[in-house]
């Protein structure tokens, strides 16, 4: 089974905060050699969400892929010749996963991109046609032991966050008066990015900000989905591409997470402990500012996780079919 179609939802859902998805999914039909197929089948949400089986009435004709962002899907995607991949996956409960996998009957596998999940639904459950294809970072953004970035602020902070680490950094920013920081913060609707002033240094909501302040800051705080209640996962602890977008932007990861399956896969040891207390936060922080990293370690880190790598593992799992 050779991916002819890469299936996306951009055309009913727009939004910039996707563009990391969309971003895959226009890297895969340059590696795949496949083309862009816009679902508009699902337009009026309201319809899709109580009558979905009728949307699976509509068969894919060409072999296909798409990412589905969680496990409560509405769009119909259950056929023969379509692979989706679950980014979102927090089904904690064995008889559940069972009872969600008859939604895939008629897919030849299913992808999801966390290992932590993987191993459950593949061992713990026993499901058959459970494939891992792991969260990446495109190709885009490669770089090299020679890659250097104009490092104009000490921390950069986006999206969210772990309350124990805001706390941190808001103590952290009190008590050091030449601290500088960009802050996305949401305004009606809409991301600003504002300096340690409160001054609105960019009103641009776009991914090309969003990577541009990154790259330019030495530090960013960083825990996997669920850790210290940041978000309901029923126990999982996913390790999102947030992580490999501090890596290819050569910042220092300031780190809070448990041990597993996920943290193991993507190495978070590889680039510092687990944060405990507030003076091991101010420790690393502190070091942070003062030193580059290594991006010797850091781009041979991100051979293994580019979008291209992926590419190649998604197409080894479908030559299976």
């Amino acid at each position: 089974m050779h991916i002819q179609k890469i299936i996306t939802n951009r055309s009913i859902d727009p939004h910039h905060a996707n563009g990391l998805l969309y971003e895959w999914e226009d890297d895969l039909c340059k590696y795949l050699s496949a083309t862009l197929h816009h679902n508009r089948s699902c337009q009026n949400q309201r319809f899709s969400k109580f009558i979905p089986f009728m949307l699976n009435l509509v068969q894919t004709s060409k072999p296909a892929f798409t990412f589905e962002m969680c496990v409560y899907r509405h769009s119909g995607n259950n056929k023969p010749k379509l692979i989706p991949c679950i980014l979102d996956y927090y089904i904690h409960n064995k008889w559940l996963a069972k009872f969600w996998s008859l939604m895939y009957w008629r897919n030849p596998i299913v992808c999801v991109s966390s290992p932590e999940v993987y191993e459950f639904l593949s061992h713990e459950v026993g499901l058959k046609t459970v494939r891992l294809l792991p969260q990446t970072i495109s190709d885009r953004y490669r770089i090299s032991e020679n890659t250097k970035f104009d490092k104009k602020y000490d921390v950069f902070i986006a999206g969210r966050q772990n309350k124990i680490l805001l706390e941190w950094f808001q103590q952290y920013a009190k008590s050091h008066s030449n601290f500088t920081y960009i802050r996305s913060i949401p305004k009606n609707g809409e991301y600003r990015f504002y300096n340690q002033d409160g001054q609105c240094v960019s009103q641009d909501d776009s991914r090309e900000t969003y990577i541009h302040f990154m790259q330019a800051s030495r530090a960013c705080m960083y825990s996997p989905q669920g850790i210290d209640g940041s978000r309901n996962t029923n126990g999982f602890g996913q390790v999102t591409p947030h992580f490999l977008e501090i890596i290819a932007c050569g910042c220092h990861p300031l780190l809070r997470y448990q041990k597993n399956i996920d943290t193991d896969f993507f190495e978070l040891e590889q680039f510092g402990s687990h944060i405990a207390t507030y003076e091991q936060f101010e420790q690393a922080l502190d070091k942070a500012r003062t030193t580059d990293v290594d991006m010797h370690q850091y781009s041979e880190y991100l051979e293994k996780h580019y979008t291209s790598v992926i590419a190649k593992q998604l197409e080894e799992l479908t030559a299976e079919i």
